[in-house]
């Protein structure tokens, strides 16, 4: 197997030029070629069947990607291109370069669709899947080496991987404070926005604070797990202080 999503295409190919029925084509019989089929009995032929795909992904995850603490976070993270080849390990492009522009396409389209299903939201297949077990799918960026295309050398390089946990510092760092950094920095842009419009209407300046003051107050109102008071209230015999706040930078 390739060890580097240098394989993952990004040729520059028009819609024109490629055949998307063999496309379509090659990426049905990578599904039916790795048992991710079901038996069409109207055809008495096997049809592709992403049900089973999602099953698949969702057993590599919770098998082989859970992590159970920093330490081994690096190692137990998987990137878009490992988890496409360990779903797809005969796939388009896993054991070589595929040969055609149509191949490089259906390999595109493979590698994304397996990464959608471990989207980190909360409506991800895998992400909803999980959510008996008390485990957050999260991710982050981990160490891995690439080969260089120009010089044929491994090399150092960082990617995002993804990664299941139910440890409470990964948590913390790796899901819910990026989630509050998000949230922060649309309030800035939303800020920059208001600032932008007062420069040009000065006029405007108390009516618009009257009218951001009440969604300033709707989204307080959206997000009570972000109130340590409305927590507590929910949460019996749970002590939450200052301790227990993460700063978000």
């Amino acid at each position: 197997m390739f060890s580097s999503e240098i394989f993952e295409s990004d040729l520059a190919i028009s819609d024109q030029v490629l055949d998307q029925r063999l496309v379509k084509e090659i990426i049905d019989q990578a599904l039916i070629d790795h048992g991710y089929c079901s038996h069409d009995h109207r055809s008495d032929k096997k049809a592709p069947d992403d049900s089973q795909l999602k099953s698949s992904v969702l057993e590599v995850m919770s098998r082989y990607h859970v992590a159970t603490s920093n330490k081994d976070l690096a190692m137990k993270a998987v990137t878009k291109f490992e988890l496409y080849s360990e779903v797809f390990p005969e796939g388009p492009g896993v054991t070589s370069i595929p040969d055609t522009a149509e191949g490089a396409e259906a390999q595109k389209k493979l590698v994304n669709k397996v990464w959608s299903y471990i989207q980190t939201g909360t409506t991800g297949h895998v992400q909803q899947s999980i959510a008996a077990s008390g485990m957050v799918l999260c991710e982050a960026k981990v160490s891995r080496t690439q080969v260089n295309e120009e010089t044929g050398k491994r090399e150092p390089t960082v990617t995002l991987g993804r990664f299941l946990t139910s440890d409470h510092a990964l948590i913390l760092k790796h899901f819910t404070a990026p989630a509050g950094a998000d949230f922060a920095q649309a309030s800035r842009k939303l800020e920059n926005k208001l600032g932008m419009v007062v420069g040009r209407q000065p006029e405007l300046a108390v009516t618009i604070a009257r009218q951001m003051a009440a969604v300033v107050r709707a989204s307080i109102a959206a997000i009570p797990h972000a109130d340590p008071k409305h927590v507590a209230a929910l949460v019996a015999g749970s002590l939450i202080g200052d301790d227990a706040e993460t700063e978000i930078a």
